[in-house]
């Protein structure tokens, strides 16, 4: 009998995803869904969960099933990619996620789970690989962000605000307040970005992005071109743009038409590189991964996701 996994961060959402999990939960037992569930304790739980789980049962299970947000599915990707016959699900229960907007998974839990159940088939999709500062390789599914937006994810997530807005469905307006609260007092740097072997070199940057799908940030279209199955990752960079109309810019971005503005570079490429000048923290899929220098290598069609 087909054996479904899901593992479930319960504190995602600042805890929406306790309530979603037991309507998950029932519904699989109306349904008498052979299952079985693993919570995670920890950061990087879910990863280790994911690992041990395909490295034990790798004949025995079809799907491993992500309950929680970009973070979850993050650490559930780097845990399984070395399996690539186990396909990956998703029920979104996040802030942001931005994982079911760019992989067009249903915004309601049990119409996600109901597709999953549905599915007998994966389709390979790109993922990223990464490194920062000599790192070990570990791996993104939406995108990777150095600079001001990395700083802006961090104070994100440290917000006190951040419970009671996602209780509301407000959690994108996390990101924004972060956004306005940093506008001022972020220092910018001078890049040196190597793609596909073509050196470019940029001045006063506030962020560079590399992204695999298009959303990131609680839904801001950041690369509005962006494929999960081309081979290709989006770099976005933003210079020389004075801090007012950052904010400009920024209103532009959920809708892509960020685009338009000179002080955004757009590139496609299959590696990358960065290094900058000053101090540049590094996010992945939302996470604080650390300091430049990054970097960055399309995986085609690398993982099965329903």
């Amino acid at each position: 009998m087909r054996l479904l996994i899901f593992i479930v961060n319960r504190q995602a959402g600042n805890g929406r995803a306790l309530k979603i999990w037991n309507q998950i939960k029932n519904e699989l037992e109306n349904k008498n869904v052979n299952y079985r569930s693993f919570n995670t304790e920890y950061p990087l739980h879910a990863e280790g969960l994911a690992r041990q789980i395909c490295s034990l049962y790798k004949d025995k299970i079809e799907t491993i099933v992500a309950v929680g947000g970009d973070g979850t599915i993050h650490e559930v990707v780097n845990g399984m990619v070395d399996y690539p016959n186990i396909k990956v699900g998703y029920i979104p229960a996040g802030s942001g996620n931005d994982f079911s907007r760019g992989f067009h998974v249903p915004k309601s839990p049990l119409e996600a789970l109901s597709f999953v159940l549905k599915q007998n088939r994966g389709k390979f999709y790109d993922i990223g690989k990464y490194a920062v500062n000599g790192s070990k390789n570990k791996y993104f599914v939406n995108s990777l962000g150095a600079g001001f937006d990395a700083a802006v994810s961090k104070l994100t997530n440290k917000s006190k605000m951040k419970k009671w807005l996602n209780k509301i469905g407000l959690g994108s307006l996390i990101y924004i307040g972060a956004v306005i609260r940093l506008l001022f007092t972020y220092r910018l740097t001078n890049i040196t970005m190597i793609v596909d072997g073509i050196t470019y070199r940029y001045d006063k940057v506030w962020f560079a992005t590399v992204s695999n799908q298009p959303f990131y940030g609680g839904g801001m279209k950041i690369a509005p071109k962006a494929s999960m199955t081309d081979g290709l990752l989006d770099i976005t960079v933003v210079h020389n743009l004075s801090r007012i109309k950052l904010l400009f810019v920024f209103g532009t971005v959920f809708f892509g038409k960020h685009t338009g503005f000179k002080e955004v570079v757009q590139h496609k490429g299959r590696t990358i590189s960065i290094e900058s000048e000053d101090k540049m923290f590094v996010h992945a899929d939302g996470e604080q991964i650390g300091q430049i220098p990054l970097k960055a290598e399309v995986q085609h069609r690398k993982i099965s996701f329903v």
